[in-house]
């Protein structure tokens, strides 16, 4: 009966892309449960960097807050279609992805519908996969696909997961930083037991990090001794730089494009996708 079930699922999923071959953008997710870690800042750093060296990314915003959407500098407003419609009403992602200010850059804006996805996605066939199927549509247009989650644990968050291929978690150097982690963690392991998926990479990096507090320190030896095979050499450091950036609708890149916390951000590229 499970077999069934899974065969009907695979079939679901395969639908609307009968395109075989190829090759298929990386689906990169910023996740982490645990608010104020940062994840929205940098990940959206870290699409625009990976625009400007000429690769064709998408970034998906699934917070209905709207963050990632304003840090590329667009409008929050409410959009005739969203990835509301797209979960919901099976519109194509096509359709509500609008540009960003680099040709290379575009975006699946979030608006505060979002905010309302939880309870009629519930009531969906395949609920925790209707992210997964929409990107099917146009994996083969970009090089890369972003999305940043909201930092909860939902059905939203959940599609999320199962529609990425790697994990990247963000990490702030304090006790309850790390304990959210091992709840992640966790998480993520009973993901891929339940639903038998496997995620290519995880990557923990820390974020905010400042040498000069022992915290610190002591945070980022305790992810290297108990996730070696996460944890990521790169830091990215404490910037007010990244805030102020942020608040102008800006990228690091436009707004200060010298500082540390660009070569930051640029080394984690670089350590995650070998650019």
């Amino acid at each position: 009966m499970l077999n069934g079930r899974l065969d009907r699922m695979v079939g679901w999923l395969k639908r609307p892309g009968a395109i075989t071959g190829g090759k298929i953008a990386r689906k990169q997710l910023f996740l982490n449960y645990k608010g104020g870690t940062g994840k929205t800042s940098i990940s959206a750093a870290y699409g625009y960097y990976l625009a400007l060296q000429g690769k064709k990314v998408l970034m998906i915003d699934l917070d209905a807050q709207a963050h990632l959407t304003t840090s590329l500098n667009q409008k929050t407003a409410r959009h005739e279609r969203s990835l509301y419609s797209v979960l919901i009403r099976s519109t194509q992602i096509s359709e509500v992805i609008i540009g960003t200010s680099l040709p290379t850059l575009k975006l699946a804006p979030s608006s505060i519908s979002l905010s309302a996805l939880e309870m009629p996605l519930f009531k969906m066939p395949y609920r925790e996969f209707r992210l997964r199927r929409a990107l099917k549509e146009i994996e083969r247009e970009f090089d890369f696909i972003i999305i940043d989650s909201s930092p909860n644990i939902g059905l939203v968050s959940l599609n999320a997961v199962l529609a990425a291929d790697e994990i990247l978690v963000p990490l702030l150097a304090d006790f309850l930083s790390f304990h959210g982690l091992k709840i992640l963690m966790e998480t993520l392991a009973s993901v891929q037991n339940d639903f038998n998926f496997y995620f290519k990479k995880i990557n923990i990096f820390l974020n905010r990090f400042n040498p000069e507090y022992s915290i610190c320190k002591e945070c980022l030896d305790a992810v290297h001794k108990h996730y070696p095979n996460y944890a990521l050499k790169t830091v990215i450091g404490e910037s007010h730089e990244m805030m102020d950036a942020s608040s102008v609708g800006k990228s690091i890149f436009e707004f200060s494009p010298d500082s540390r916390v660009a070569r930051d951000v640029k080394d984690l590229v670089r350590e995650v996708n070998g650019i």
